[in-house]
């Protein structure tokens, strides 16, 4: 009797007509739990009472259903024996044993067998052929003690309640969610649930299953609690309804470098509800089968694993390279000298060694309030000039420095330092997941410390921006990298390829330099935001003539945001019952300069685009004022906007084609002046800004933005409809009263759409 195995939807055996996790309708299936990836709308289904409970929440219909306990014995079939095992994947997760002519057949489903918190405990039985899920059969995917994972989780949220945000934590809505929910129990947080997550973990209490207190999400009362969502991207509907959101995804694959970008959030933590490399060892030796079917995941690496460990082991519908004695993964040896890393007992204040230990201490808190007291006390120890050297290094390097030489340079040299081939990086990277850990562990075998300066430092830099070619640069830069202590080419190796990890805000910045040099951080914020500059603002608090640094020609400064609302309602509690709205513009938002003959547009990320509408430059150089304006381009076709795809058309042209984009006509909307003929206008009230800006002259290309008075719901609606029908986003709401402050707390501008 052999237990022959078919791959399709989901998996069949012929020797008794069943399917496993079929996920399209199939006559008969056993589904292993209640995900969507494993269970589909079959006629009859076998499965686990939690399961079958389950199930029924998430899909409608009628079906028969064949429920059986966990290690209770059953006649599946004439001659086929049955029982269900846990399979510590999630609550009801269960493996399918089967014996036939005296030959015996696991089937895992998804399980883990390192005991969870939101699931029973798996149990694993001896038998002849085992179908394993092999998700993370690799040797990298080792994940570390749940509880430490859950404790960093903890600070994670505690931190960013204590910044004032909102944290978000993601984990899908059946499984992960739960064992969020109680990891929290001994945390003292309050918890609001995700609308799905809500109506899970209900049916999972109605299974016996026992949950520290949580809410309901509620728009107007989630601050100061912890969210737990299925995961959601940024620019959804529900993450917008959220005041100041941070996010962290749970998931196996953050131990993966790139989790954090391949998720889109602020952090990710390694806690899975599947098994890691050990359990899966672990695992087949307690079953002791004489055959393994790998399946998912890293199927092909984990079967070539087994076979060398003596197992007939093979991935299920792959292609198998067997009788080589290669191991899928070797385990990295780093075969570098050992040397233990240089301790520094005290160090100058001044010395780039005392600033890579502020920087690796920033790095390593997500607290803002930590943050701020470690940066305060840092510059306070400092002189002004040195004061200016630390915020410089933690602020973003000279552009003349990463022209032609990109951050893969800027690692070459590293490389290059300490004696290291690619490949060697490359296993050692691969074992330790991070850069900025595998440039210390590189870094570690030189057992000096550089005794360099900030102004050291800012001196070196100078010369290497000033370097005549890439090669030249490379040279300086890794004869640099072989005298710094391991701490300090760390941050110059994060620093040189824009990959700094400090997470420091503009407003720590401001703080930092106002307590420094004893000025109102009011002061500092307005020069702050007025230049874009750190160095600037510092010179001039340090200077006490804050009240010299004005709005510049063609130095664009961070845009003002509106905050999303999701009922007129909402907006009249914050801002009245009369409101002064405008259309929301479907374009680009952009920023306008003109001084002269001269015009420069920019986005919002601040970076100059006036070659791409060549003949808004030319329109503006009519308009007899010299002025900043905010403004938004808008893809125009008779009188009305078109769609934004038609914008995106005319962006996405070559540089040479550029022309071809008048095709596509474009207007330029504004509605806000932040200078008039070098008047600085940003802390003058809305109102007042608008009363000039409606002098200018307005062409058929540059337009004002008309603004209209509403009150009450009833015409917020109607203007919202007719606004939206005219092919605009929706409405903005703004405080007539309001200066024009990117950085203050206040919401001055919502939106509504």
């Amino acid at each position: 009797m052999n237990w022959r195995i078919e791959k399709g939807n989901g998996f069949f055996l012929p020797a008794i007509g069943w399917h496993l996790d079929a996920r399209k309708p199939v006559h008969r299936s056993f589904v292993s739990h209640a995900h969507f990836d494993h269970m589909g709308a079959h006629d009859t289904i076998l499965c686990s009472p939690a399961t079958a409970k389950l199930m029924q929440r998430r899909i409608s219909g009628k079906r028969n259903w064949i429920i059986h306990d966990f290690g209770e014995t059953f006649e599946l079939k004439p001659g086929v024996t049955a029982c269900f095992y846990p399979a510590g994947h999630i609550i009801g997760s269960t493996m399918l044993w089967l014996e036939k002519e005296g030959r015996s057949f696991l089937y895992t489903g998804d399980f883990k067998l390192t005991r969870g918190i939101s699931a029973e405990v798996c149990q694993p039985v001896k038998a002849d052929t085992l179908v394993l899920e092999s998700t993370y059969g690799l040797p990298r995917y080792t994940f570390p003690p749940e509880e430490q994972v859950f404790g960093e989780m903890i600070q994670f949220c505690r931190d960013t309640l204590d910044n004032g945000d909102t944290p978000v934590i993601f984990g899908y809505s059946l499984g992960k969610s739960q064992a969020i929910l109680r990891s929290l129990a001994e945390a003292k947080l309050e918890v609001m649930l995700h609308p799905q997550v809500l109506k899970l973990t209900r049916s999972c209490e109605e299974l016996g299953w026992e949950f520290p207190p949580y809410f309901a999400f509620a728009e107007r009362q989630h601050e100061g609690k912890v969210i737990i969502s299925p995961p959601m991207p940024k620019d959804s509907e529900w993450m917008q309804s959220i005041r100041k959101p941070k996010t962290a995804m749970i998931s196996g694959w953050a131990l993966d470098p790139s989790s954090t970008f391949r998720y889109q959030c602020d952090k990710t933590f390694p806690i899975s509800d599947h098994a890691d490399y050990l359990d899966l060892l672990s695992f087949v030796a307690k079953v002791d089968p004489s055959e393994v079917y790998t399946v998912h995941g890293f199927a092909k690496e984990f079967a070539a694993t087994l076979r060398e460990q003596g197992y007939q082991a093979f991935a299920l519908n792959q292609e198998n390279q067997l009788g080589l004695d290669l191991p899928a993964e070797p385990v990295v040896e780093n075969d570098l000298p050992q040397t233990s890393e240089p301790k520094i007992e005290s160090v100058d204040d001044s010395s780039y060694a005392a600033f890579a230990q502020l920087y690796e201490s920033l790095c390593q808190t997500d607290s803002i309030r930590k943050k701020q007291d470690l940066l305060d006390s840092h510059l306070a120890k400092l002189s002004a000039e040195d004061c200016n050297a630390c915020i410089s290094l933690l602020d973003t390097p000279d552009p003349a420095i990463a022209t032609d030489f990109p951050p893969k340079r800027v690692l070459q040299s590293l490389l290059l330092a300490t004696g290291t081939s690619e490949s060697e990086y490359k296993q050692l990277h691969q074992q330790l997941r991070n850069t900025q850990t595998t440039a210390a562990k590189l870094l570690g075998q030189q057992s000096i410390t550089s005794g360099k300066s900030l102004r050291d430092l800012q001196a070196f830099l100078k010369a290497l921006a000033a370097a005549p070619n890439p090669i030249f640069k490379q040279s300086l830069l890794s004869e640099q990298f072989r005298k710094l202590w391991p701490a300090e080419g760390v941050h110059l190796l994060a620093y040189l390829s824009h990959s700094t990890s400090h997470e420091l805000s503009d407003e720590i910045f401001c703080q930092a330099i106002a307590q420094r040099f004893g000025q109102n951080v009011v002061e500092v914020r307005a020069a702050y935001l007025r230049n874009g500059r750190l160095l600037p603002v510092l010179q001039a608090a340090a200077d006490h003539r804050l009240d010299s640094i004005r709005i510049c020609y063609f130095q664009p400064i961070a845009p003002l945001q509106a905050k999303l609302e999701f009922s007129p309602e909402a907006v009249m509690e914050k801002q009245g019952l009369s409101l002064w709205a405008e259309p929301e513009h479907d374009g680009m938002r952009c920023q306008i300069h003109k001084n002269g003959e001269h015009v420069d547009l920019y986005d919002a990320s601040g970076d100059r685009i006036t070659h791409l509408f060549p003949e808004l430059v030319e329109t503006a150089r009519s308009i007899p004022q010299h002025f900043i304006a905010d403004a938004a381009v808008v893809p125009w076709g008779y009188e009305s906007p078109l769609p934004r795809s038609e914008l995106d058309k005319r962006l996405t042209l070559r540089a040479e084609d550029l022309f071809l984009g008048e095709d596509v006509e474009v207007t330029l909307w504004l509605f806000d002046l932040l200078c008039l003929n070098g008047e600085d206008l940003l802390d003058k009230p809305l109102e007042e800004r608008r009363q000039k800006l409606d002098t200018f002259s307005v062409t058929p290309k540059i337009r004002i933005t008309p603004v209209s008075p509403l009150m009450g719901v009833d015409q917020v609606e109607e203007a919202l409809e007719q606004t939206t029908s005219r092919g605009n986003k929706g409405l903005l709401f703004k405080d007539p009263q309001s200066a024009y402050d990117p950085l203050a707390e206040a919401e001055s501008w919502l939106k509504l759409r």
